[in-house]
């Protein structure tokens, strides 16, 4: 019989071979727009570290840490949920995703498509 730590191992490496997509039939929810937050901070200015869909499904409090500190360098302050939508607030006032996303590009200056996962990555 397998022990639990055994059983985790095999989950985890058949969830690394897994694409974006076919996580997103398992198991949907907000973790992966978490873990996309953290690839766009990342990559916009290096506001925090960097993390995948699965580190952010198994470990969703480290990485919910990260993106809110990431958010929080540049004045937006964000509400993390595992399944529920994610809430993003400038000044107080909630604002989308999009609009976030598109704050943090005009205060670097820079473009989404000139960023590395460009318009097709970050769980846009």
């Amino acid at each position: 019989m397998s022990t639990r730590e055994d059983n985790i191992k095999k989950i985890n490496a058949e969830l690394e071979e897994m694409s974006d997509e076919e996580l997103e039939q398992v198991a949907g929810g907000t973790f992966k727009e978490t873990a996309g937050d953290t690839r766009f901070l990342n990559d916009l200015a290096g506001l925090c570290d960097r993390f995948g869909a699965t580190k952010a499904f198994f470990y969703p409090g480290i990485v919910e840490d990260e993106a809110s500190k990431g958010w929080s360098k540049i004045g937006i302050t964000v509400h993390t949920g595992f399944s529920g939508s994610n809430a993003y607030y400038l000044n107080g006032e909630q604002i989308s995703r999009q609009q976030a996303f598109e704050y943090a590009l005009k205060k670097f200056g820079r473009n989404l498509k000139d960023l590395p996962e460009g318009k097709s990555g970050y769980a846009l």
